[in-house]
Parts: structure tokens; C-alpha cells; sequence
């Protein structure tokens, strides 16, 4: 008895401590946990990192130059016949002639290059950088999206097996009551052989398909469990199918114009495509660029007039650069850049009509698997009267075992009908909402 207790004790604590996982909160988990979702937006990072205003050549360059340098040399100089002898009688033979001289040069110069004028070329990068920064929010947008597809998928699959395992149990419990009823009426002699064999193999069957319907429903919830960071033993799942009745396929499709990831997407390339030309473009206009810098040089010498000599000062002035000719690339360039745009432009059209399909198609069919499922809840409330029937009929001795097997598993397969249809249609239901741009963004 006290053991039994034990076990009851434990079984209740090991059920209070699985989370009840609602979809919402098994979406938050895969996002959070997402390693795809991790690399998209680190890469989303770097991107945001390169693309800057100094990248696009809008700032200044300043650089600071130093240097030491020395050498050692051996002169022999003569005067030109032209010098005075006077003037010579001054310049000694040291100064003429010297080895092993030393000479040694240290600068120092802080300079400043800045880009007056690139044909807007600047400008037009930057408007670049931008289109590329939102492309890489709207690809984490993407994944996140997948990623929340792929959950739903998982979570009412899992749903959908636990159903049909639970539809199993009911079978074989079905089969286990009449097995056991068939039992006592065989050890009363009313009941043959052969009837009890047949009785006892389809309790088996019964039973083969509960144990593989529970491993299928074990294999769904470590997938689930994979997918969202947790371990497949913290959580349970309830059932909880709330249709949305209210979907207008108008006000759908004006949504998925301005919020699907995909036509984001595309349509943004078409104007970094339309940028491009215009960069294309600015490289036939002249450059203008700014140059300063201020400096100091000293140098030591060890042999000649001079011991030493400096010089500091400011240095500045403007370089104005005409491409004239470039072996036709500037020219190929923009061709290029042309034939990109339009290519960029077919591939925003073929988005547009193939994300507008999608929706389309899953609209109606989300629109059929809601009348389907209304039809399906009659059908399934008119099989089990049936089967109630069937089961009071055999009970009392007018049904055959075979007629009332029937009747079992006519109820169970409408029951499997209907499970699979409410995951189908819910998933339906989270396609149009992704194709639609509603799914969660952050």
C-alpha cells in the first residue's frame, strides 16, 4: 500500500512539473533558441557594421606619418673650375671629402584627403546602404518566419499523432472489453474456437497499432522538441484549434503587397538595381579632391657646409581628376547595370505573382478544410450514434463480431479524418498568415 501511494505521489509531481506548452509560448522558445536565427542576425550585424557614411566615402581620410632614417656614405668632391680661387681657400678638405659620413632624417606630418566632388557617387552609396540594411532586417524577418512555420508544422503534428494515438487507445480498449466478455463467454462453452481466435487477433492488431501510433507521437514530440531548445519530457501539449472566420481574400492580398518579406525583399533590390545605374553613371563625371597636411623634417648631416637643416610648414591644395578614356569599362559598366534593373524588375514581377498564387491557393483551400471540418463534425456525431447502436446490438447477441468490427472501425477512421484535417487546415491557416506578412516580425 505504500509503495502504491509512493507511486501515485510521484507520477502527480512528474505531471505538475511538464509545462503546459501552448503554441505561443513554443514559438517564443524557438525563436529564443534558434541557432538560424542567431547567424542571420549576426550577419544582419555585419552588414549594419560596413555599411556606414564612411564607407561610402562621405568622411575625410587623416593620417598621421612619421619616420627615422639614416645612412652612411663616403663623399670625394671637386670644385668647378668656375670657383674663385679666393672662395676655395675657405672650403677645407673635410668638407670636400669625407668617409664614413652620417646622415640622419627624422619627419613627422599629420595630412587630411577629403573628396570634394564624385559625381554624387557618395550619396548614391549611401542610399545603397540603406536599401542593404532593411534587406538584412527583412531577412531575419524571413527566418524568424520560417522558423515560426516550421513550430507550427511540428506542434500540430504532434497534436494531430497524439489524437490518433489517443483514437488507438480507445480502439484497443473497445477490442481489450470484448476480448475479455468473448473470454467468459468461451469458458461457458457459448462461444467457439474460431470465434475467440478472431477475437483475439484483432485485440493484437489493436494493440500493434497503439504501440506504433505511440512511437510515431514520441518521434513528433522530440522533433518538436528539437526545434524549440527544450527537452521532450518538460512539456506536454492540450488540444486548442480557434479558427480565424474573418479572413477577406482582398484585405488579405493588399497585405501581402506591402508586408511579405519575400516582395520586401525583391523590391528592394530593384532599387539598389536602380541605384547602381546611377553610381554607373557617376563615374563619366570629373573628381574633386582636397589635399592638406602640415609637416616637420629635420636631418642631421655629417659632413658638408650644413651640420643640420629643418623645415615645417603647411601644404594644401586641390587635385581635379577627367576620366577621359578607361579601355570602355565605365561604358560596360552601365550596360550592365541596365540589364541588372531589368532582371531585378522580372524577378519582382515573378514574386508578386507567386506569392499572390500561394495565397490564393491556400486561402481556398484553408476556406474548403473549414466547410470540410463542419461537414466532418456531423459525420462524426452520426458514426457515433451509429456505433452506439451497433455497440447495443452486439451487446444483446443481434450483431455479429465481424458487423460490430465494422462499425469500430468506421468510427476510427472518421475520428483519424477529422484530427487530420484540424492540424492541416490550422497549418493552412499560418501559411496564409505568412504569405500575408501578419506573422510576428520581432
Amino acid at each position: 500500500m505504500k509503495i502504491n501511494l509512493l507511486l501515485i505521489c510521484l507520477i502527480t509531481c512528474y505531471s505538475y512539473s511538464q509545462e503546459i506548452l501552448s503554441l505561443e509560448k513554443a514559438i517564443e522558445y524557438g525563436i529564443m533558441n534558434s541557432n538560424d536565427i542567431a547567424i542571420v542576425k549576426n550577419d544582419a550585424s555585419i552588414i549594419k557594421n560596413n555599411n556606414h557614411i564612411g564607407n561610402a566615402g562621405l568622411l575625410p581620410n587623416i593620417a598621421i606619418t612619421s619616420g627615422y632614417n639614416t645612412s652612411i656614405t663616403s663623399d670625394k668632391s671637386e670644385l668647378n673650375d668656375s670657383i674663385p680661387d679666393g672662395f676655395s681657400s675657405f672650403i677645407s678638405e673635410d668638407i670636400l671629402n669625407s668617409a664614413n659620413s652620417k646622415t640622419i632624417n627624422m619627419s613627422a606630418s599629420i595630412g587630411l584627403t577629403y573628396r570634394l566632388f564624385s559625381g554624387f557617387r557618395g550619396m548614391y552609396t549611401l542610399s545603397k546602404f540603406k536599401q542593404q540594411n532593411i534587406i538584412a532586417d527583412e531577412n531575419i524577418r524571413y527566418q524568424v518566419e520560417l522558423k515560426i512555420i516550421e513550430i507550427v508544422n511540428q506542434y500540430y503534428d504532434l497534436l494531430n499523432k497524439k489524437n490518433i494515438h489517443d483514437i488507438f487507445k480507445k480502439s484497443y480498449d473497445i477490442s481489450l472489453d470484448r476480448y475479455n466478455q468473448a473470454q467468459s463467454q468461451y469458458e461457458l462453452g457459448s462461444l467457439s474456437t474460431k470465434d475467440m481466435l478472431n477475437i483475439e487477433v484483432l485485440l493484437n492488431e489493436d494493440k500493434i497499432r497503439l504501440d506504433e501510433s505511440f512511437i510515431n507521437m514520441n518521434s513528433s514530440k522530440l522533433n518538436l522538441a528539437l526545434t524549440i531548445g527544450k527537452s521532450e519530457k518538460s512539456f506536454s501539449i492540450n488540444q486548442e484549434f480557434n479558427f480565424n472566420n474573418n479572413m477577406n481574400i482582398e484585405d488579405l492580398l493588399s497585405k501581402m503587397n506591402t508586408n511579405n518579406s519575400s516582395i520586401l525583399i525583391a523590391d528592394l533590390n530593384y532599387q539598389i538595381a536602380q541605384n547602381e545605374i546611377k553610381l554607373a553613371k557617376s563615374s563619366f563625371l570629373p573628381t574633386v579632391n582636397l589635399v592638406s597636411s602640415y609637416g616637420y623634417n629635420n636631418i642631421n648631416f655629417g659632413s658638408g657646409l650644413y651640420d643640420s637643416q629643418q623645415d615645417f610648414g603647411f601644404r594644401g591644395g586641390v587635385n581635379i581628376e577627367i576620366p577621359l578614356f578607361s579601355s570602355n569599362m565605365r561604358r560596360k559598366n552601365l550596360q550592365n547595370a541596365k540589364i541588372n534593373l531589368d532582371s531585378r524588375s522580372h524577378a519582382l514581377d515573378e514574386m508578386k505573382s507567386t506569392i499572390k498564387t500561394s495565397l490564393l491557393n491556400a486561402y481556398y483551400s484553408y476556406q474548403d478544410g473549414l466547410s470540410s471540418l463542419q461537414l466532418m463534425e456531423k459525420n462524426l456525431d452520426t458514426a457515433e450514434k451509429n456505433y452506439n447502436i451497433n455497440k447495443e446490438l452486439y451487446e444483446v447477441g443481434q450483431l455479429s463480431n465481424l458487423e460490430y468490427r465494422e462499425a469500430q472501425l468506421q468510427l476510427e477512421q472518421i475520428r483519424i479524418n477529422y484530427s487530420v484535417k484540424l492540424s492541416t487546415t490550422k497549418m493552412q491557416e499560418y501559411i496564409i498568415y505568412q504569405l500575408s506578412g501578419q506573422l510576428k516580425r520581432n
